[in-house]
This record gives structure tokens, sequence and C-alpha cells, in this order.
């Protein structure tokens, strides 16, 4: 089997693996016909590689595509959606499973993103920051912060978490029973873990040179 033959192969088995889709029902997703899935899945050496139109549809419901280049050479890359804080609040009440269709329908519905150069959960998304609570931290307003779901990435002492409120955005030092902001804000003060909704581990924070 040739190396685009494997890679097609592994991708799509991956997805339906982790999905729990069966070729039918990814198909019906994506808008194609099944037998496009079907052919190539029972006879991967010899049957009909889908067309470029329909893995392009494959991939749009999938939220992910065929890795072609080899990972030894070139390291894994992800995008992410950067989520309103009323998205956030939506994607926090989702189970893991519903969780990840609702950012990989983000992503496809053209929500601003960030890629990253490096792996990243199917669960990972970022948030912009709204206040100075991690301004002494070198962390400012209008950064981008990509966040890993506490599920997947349990904080840990000294640890950088978001929090999301009625419309805010805020970041802070976990020291458990408190989040201590690091601030030259007056105004920001600890706050119990028990009285916020942290949205997740701090990974990584972007900013942009110039304002869009």
């Amino acid at each position: 089997m040739d190396e685009t033959r494997r890679a097609i192969l592994r991708w799509m088995t991956g997805v339906m693996e982790a999905r729990t889709w069966s070729a039918g029902a990814w198909a019906r997703r994506a808008g194609v016909t099944a037998t496009n899935l079907t052919r190539f899945l029972r006879d991967p050496v010899l049957g009909s590689v889908p067309s470029a139109d329909t893995l392009a549809r494959l991939a749009r419901v999938a939220g992910s595509e065929p890795r072609f280049l080899d990972d030894r050479a070139y390291p894994p890359v992800a995008r992410v959606p950067v989520l309103t804080p009323e998205q956030a609040h939506v994607f926090l009440a989702l189970g893991r499973g519903a969780g990840e269709a609702f950012l990989a329908g983000a992503l496809r519905e053209g929500s601003a993103s960030i890629l990253l150069d490096g792996a990243a959960s199917r669960r990972a998304f970022a948030l912009r920051i709204a206040s100075k609570s991690l301004n002494a931290a070198g962390v400012l307003p209008r950064d981008c912060v990509v966040l890993e779901p506490l599920d997947v990435l349990p904080p840990r002492a000294g640890d950088m978490v978001v929090t999301v409120g009625d419309g805010t955005v805020c970041g802070y030092r976990f020291f458990p029973p408190q989040l201590l902001p690091v601030s030259t804000d007056p105004d920001c003060r600890p706050t119990l873990i028990d009285h916020a909704q942290v949205a997740g581990v701090a990974v990584q924070v972007v900013r942009a040179l110039k304002p869009s």
C-alpha cells in the first residue's frame, strides 16, 4: 500500500473509532455517498480512493484531515477556536462528545481560531482575556489564552487558569482554595475556587502585535 492510501486509511479509521461513527453515519453527516467510503475501507490497496471533494466534505464534519506528511519531519499542528464568553458557557455545560462536536462546529462555521505549533486535545479552545488580573505576570487584556479543560488537564498549584463570568474572562494563579491575581490593579482580588467557573488550564498565550 502506498503512503497516500495508508494516510487516508489511518485517518478514516481513526475518526470512526474516536467518534464511534460507522462509514454510513459519517457519509450522511458529510453529504456524500457511503460507497465512496466503504469501497476504499473494504480494499484500501486496490479500492477506489475517495475524491478530493469527498475527502474535504468528510474532513469538515470530522474536524480533522488526513496527514500526508511524515510526522517525524513535520511536527503536528492543531487549530483551536477562539470562543466568546457566551460560547464558553455553552461548551462547559456539554458532555465530552457534544463538547468536541461544538468546537468542531465553531471551526467549520468560520470562528476566529489559533493555529498551534504542536498537538492539542479535541477539547482545547481559546479565550480572549478581558481583565488586568494577570498583567503583572505578562498576560494583558486582549491576549488570547489557549486552554485545556479541567477534565483533560487537571490544574496543579501555581498553574495559570482562566475563569468565565457574565461577559468577563479573567486569569489567575491556581492556589487552592483560592485563585490569586498577579496584577497591578488593586481592584483585582483573590476569589474562592468554589465561587468561580474555571474554564481550563492555560497552555499557551498568543498576542497580536497590531489590533485587527
